[in-house]
């Protein structure tokens, strides 16, 4: 079997960015515990998540004393010529590695990490072997890093479940260093800038971490989210915007929270057991099967048309080559789910069939 085209959201089939690879990661950063996942090992682009890496390296560096947050960081000619975005710190002026820091996570400044890696390494080359060398003792074994902000180049490369990997890192090892993911704003030379990252504005339990997005890309986002007093952290790849990214995560976060992060009580153990089974993902719904690929792209765009509920809507589709035809086939989901689905879609006289996988 060869999958044709890569696992992606079937509402937003229409508008698929074909660089962008769709990936997801959703699990316990404490425990490790992956919950959903979605082409977790499939090499992307990381973009500004990239930049996670670059942060996780400061933060080692000043708990042993190697910086320190009053260090000021000067900005040399080849820092501040990087794309943006950045913070435009003039070439020899410096700020220090706590506006930085700030200036890395809400500003995503690309000419930050720059001069933060030539400060800690002497050169930026230098600096990316010290990240690669970090990727491989967090076992990162899907990722090569090529530069310290994840401005394109084709040998920057990572996964989500890398991108799993490192946050959770971030968040075990570097517990005082948390709070600055969670700022929504901050203030640098004067100049204030905002967070990328909507959800932590809106939401007042996700905390962080980091947003990215290059063309080749799409839109990425490093999520952490406190739900019954438990970490969750979600990693998103491929998304075609900023809001399409941000409502996939918010729905993926929120479902698996209510899922597994369910509060101990005795007179729910019955409940729990029966929740258990019913999450049990051996399922999918097959819903096309053509010879030609785009019959089976239209197929699934016609079945959310006919039918708008979130459990359609919501799902993930792969389109797989099985001989001479294109099979539509959803995420693996529970018995119960895909009964559901596929007695909805055939009561709007479409086909489908459930399948064991």
């Amino acid at each position: 079997m060869r999958i044709i085209l890569i696992t992606l959201f079937i509402n937003l089939l229409i508008f698929m960015n074909l660089n962008a690879k769709i990936a997801a990661v959703i699990g316990d950063p404490v425990t490790g515990e992956v919950f959903f996942k979605v082409n977790k090992d499939t090499k992307n682009y990381p973009a500004s998540l990239t930049k996670m890496m670059t942060l996780y390296i400061i933060f080692d560096y000043l708990n042993d004393n190697k910086i320190n947050k009053n260090d000021n960081v000067k900005f040399s000619n080849y820092a501040a010529s990087q794309k943006p975005s950045r913070l435009n710190i003039p070439i020899g002026e410096s700020i220090t590695v706590e506006n930085l820091i700030n200036g890395l996570i809400i500003k995503s400044g690309n000419d930050a990490a720059v001069a933060i890696a030539e400060k800690i390494s002497g050169t930026e080359k230098k600096f990316v072997k010290l990240m690669n060398s970090y990727a491989r003792t967090l076992n990162m074994t899907n990722t090569n890093f090529a530069n310290p902000n994840g401005l394109p180049n084709k040998s920057n490369l990572s996964s989500a479940y890398d991108m799993f990997l490192l946050g959770s890192a971030i968040y075990n090892n570097f517990p005082e260093f948390r709070k600055y993911f969670n700022k929504t704003s901050t203030v640098i030379n004067g100049v204030k800038y905002n967070t990328h990252n909507k959800l932590v504005s809106k939401y007042e339990y996700y905390k962080g971490l980091k947003t990215g997005y290059i063309y080749k890309s799409g839109f990425q986002i490093a999520l952490l989210g406190i739900f019954n007093d438990r970490p969750l952290l979600g990693i998103y790849f491929g998304g075609n915007s900023a809001k399409e990214r941000n409502d996939k995560i918010h729905f993926l976060m929120n479902k698996t929270a209510k899922n597994f992060y369910v509060t101990n009580n005795i007179n729910n153990v019955k409940n729990k057991i029966k929740d258990t089974n019913e999450m049990k993902r051996d399922y999918a719904v097959q819903t096309s099967s053509f010879k030609d690929i785009k019959r089976s792209k239209l197929f699934v765009l016609s079945l959310l048309k006919k039918i708008n509920l979130n459990e359609i809507k919501f799902l993930m589709h792969n389109i797989e080559k099985r001989g001479r035809y294109f099979i539509t086939i959803t995420e693996p989901i529970s018995k119960n789910t895909a009964d559901k689905i596929c007695n909805i879609i055939k009561n709007n006289k479409l086909d489908c069939v459930v399948k064991r996988i």
